[in-house]
């Protein structure tokens, strides 16, 4: 095993970990602080970890936050792509994925995130880049699920299907921002029974499908 100063080299394993527990942090600060308050010191203290080790892996404050944002957003996307994969009822694999969605991790701090993304991406050319790719992303998974029952008889839309997946996404979006304020009828559960009923009215989903 090859040694640095006298200590035994990190396996890519725990080199992993380490980044993990550090972009676990930042995203704990994010949600706290927002965006502008991330500090490598508070992030270090909530790793557990020292500054000098913090800037090892990333060797500034943005490479870290964009680090954040992106790992965040793999995370959320790559649970959200699952529920449907691309047989089976459409309903079913809509309602699962609206579902997962809202209980990727704790959807409150998730809803913060977002917001700080937003208005961070605003000042950040990389971040902006990567919160489209995110959204269309999330816009795609939903897009698919749409055309499946479009494409079987599930689903009888009432609009345009684009407009009724750019509906069901500003809704949720509506939501996300409801959720973070702490306003009220804005609990999950709330949220996906009003989304499902969104989705039955836009989509002609008939009765003998059950909630």
């Amino acid at each position: 095993m090859t040694v640095r100063g006298g200590r035994p080299a990190l396996t890519a394993d725990e080199v992993e970990q380490r980044r993990e527990a550090i972009l676990s942090a930042v995203l704990e600060q994010i949600s706290e602080r927002g965006t502008a308050g991330v500090r490598m010191k508070d992030v270090a203290r909530a790793a557990g970890m020292s500054i000098g080790t913090i800037q090892y892996y990333f060797d500034s404050r943005e490479a870290l936050v964009l680090a954040a944002y992106r790992r965040h957003s793999e995370n959320v996307v790559s649970r959200v792509k699952s529920p449907f994969p691309g047989e089976g009822d459409p309903w079913e694999g809509l309602r699962r994925t609206l579902h997962e969605f809202l209980h990727v991790a704790d959807f409150t701090m998730r809803t913060r995130l977002w917001i700080e993304f937003v208005a961070a991406s605003a000042r950040d050319d990389q971040l902006l880049e990567l919160l489209d790719s995110v959204f269309l992303t999330w816009k795609q998974v939903v897009r698919e699920v749409v055309d499946a029952g479009v494409a079987d008889g599930t689903f009888s839309p009432r609009v345009d299907p684009e407009v009724a997946v750019d509906a069901l996404l500003a809704q949720l979006d509506g939501f996300e921002i409801a959720h973070a304020i702490g306003s009220r009828g804005t609990d999950v559960e709330r949220i996906e029974l009003v989304l499902q009923q969104t989705a039955r009215a836009l989509l002609g989903v008939e009765p003998s499908h059950p909630e």
